[in-house]
């Protein structure tokens, strides 16, 4: 009876062994699949400023960051005696990046010629305009802080 007993679980383990091979996976497979479910075009957090940064949702915030920004050029602008030859309705178009540590610039603007001929300060005027801006929080991505690119108008009108 022991003898069978032994080779019954001889047995056993010769068969049942062979069921339970594991996978060997690299860590430079596992980080390709990684790479391959992150979305390199979105953020998990936008930029924000200390403002915002109470909003609950998402979208909420990065609406509450533009519509500073946008307030922000509103006033600069505001200050400065513009004096036009006719009146300007337009749509000018900043493409703006900000950096991992929150810095803010200006990298091109589109300005339509009827607004560039009467107003050829202008775009120096956004750009100093950034000097007055609040601390900015980066957008983060994984939870480590990214840069970012974004294209926002501003309209002109001058009557």
């Amino acid at each position: 009876m022991f003898r069978f007993s032994v080779l019954l679980a001889f047995a056993l383990c010769l068969t049942g062994c062979k069921d339970l091979e594991t996978k060997k996976v690299s860590s430079e497979v596992l980080a390709e699949e990684e790479l391959k479910a992150i979305n390199m075009n979105e953020v998990d957090e936008y930029p924000s400023f200390a403002t915002c940064d109470s909003i609950e949702t998402q979208e909420a915030r990065y609406q509450c960051f533009k519509t500073e920004l946008a307030l922000n050029f509103q006033r600069q602008l505001s200050n400065k005696t513009i004096i036009v030859e006719s009146e300007l309705n337009d749509t000018i178009w900043l493409y703006l990046s900000i950096t991992e540590l929150g810095d803010l610039s200006i990298d091109r603007t589109e300005i339509p010629d009827t607004i560039a001929v009467q107003l050829p300060e202008l775009e120096r005027w956004l750009k100093d305009s950034l000097d007055s801006l609040p601390q900015i929080s980066a957008a983060n991505k994984r939870g480590i802080p990214v840069k970012t690119a974004f294209k926002m108008p501003v309209i002109v009108k001058v009557d």
